[in-house]
């Protein structure tokens, strides 16, 4: 009797494993982008159409003391378009939801890198990337 009672144990916490592992898989979700668009942990870059890329600054814990970006766009012709949001000598973090649209000729692969400065001296790539 005790035997067919661990047999019962062991089926119980095999279960019990795929259990927790697909509840762990479905957790993970899906998570992609839309084509033509990345994000970071802060920065989302989408490209509306060939004439436009947006920056759209989300915020994050991580990056609340952020108070510049730097944005080059290399278009598929090499051309570098370098905008500046906000300003590293100022005190004043970017806004949270904050977009910013560039204009220019994107037709193709463009390559887009934005650096962060943060009020404490310190910078990060937040983003380096081709849409």
């Amino acid at each position: 009797m005790t035997e067919g009672l661990f047999i019962y144990r062991k089926e119980i916490q095999v279960l019990c494993l795929f259990t927790v592992l697909l509840l762990l898989l479905a957790s993970c979700g899906c998570t992609q982008l839309p084509a033509g668009s990345q994000t970071t942990l802060a920065v989302t870059v989408t490209k509306p159409d060939s004439s436009h890329i947006l920056i759209t600054y989300q915020g994050s814990p991580q990056t609340d003391k952020l108070v510049e970006l730097e944005i080059s766009v290399t278009d598929s012709n090499g051309r570098v378009t370098t905008r500046y949001i906000g300003s590293r000598l100022g005190p004043t973090p970017i806004q949270y939801g904050s977009s910013f649209p560039i204009s220019g000729s994107f037709d193709g692969k463009n390559q887009v890198f934005i650096t962060g400065y943060f009020s404490d001296g310190s910078r990060k790539t937040i983003v380096d990337t081709t849409i």
